[in-house]
């Protein structure tokens, strides 16, 4: 890989903090009617999601670029994009409950 190689342990862990403070607040504001939150409250939230879904995009389009740098022998490359479509699959459901 180049050295523009972003590194894969920060990428994974930050990601799992995203989704896990991301879900706590869905959930959050799901189950408390009583938080009262506000629709342009509820459009950040909705656009942050839609951020680390255009980011998990990205990342998915670098591997693709990237592929036979990345083979499918490479264990931490198959481990990112089990995360990245995890990601995408956690974010589509958003939207369909949101």
């Amino acid at each position: 890989m180049s050295s523009a190689t972003p590194n894969l342990d920060r990428i994974k862990v930050q990601t799992a903090r995203m989704v896990e403070i991301y879900a706590l607040l869905q959930k959050e504001i799901a189950d408390n009617e009583a938080l009262s939150v506000s629709t342009e409250d509820q459009q950040l939230l909705k656009m942050a999601i839609g951020t680390v879904e255009t980011n998990m995009r990205q990342i998915q389009e670098y591997f693709a670029q990237h592929r036979e740098e990345n083979s499918p022998a490479n264990e931490e490359t198959q481990e990112l994009e089990e995360i990245v479509n995890a990601v995408l699959e956690w974010c589509s459901s958003y939207e369909k409950e949101g």
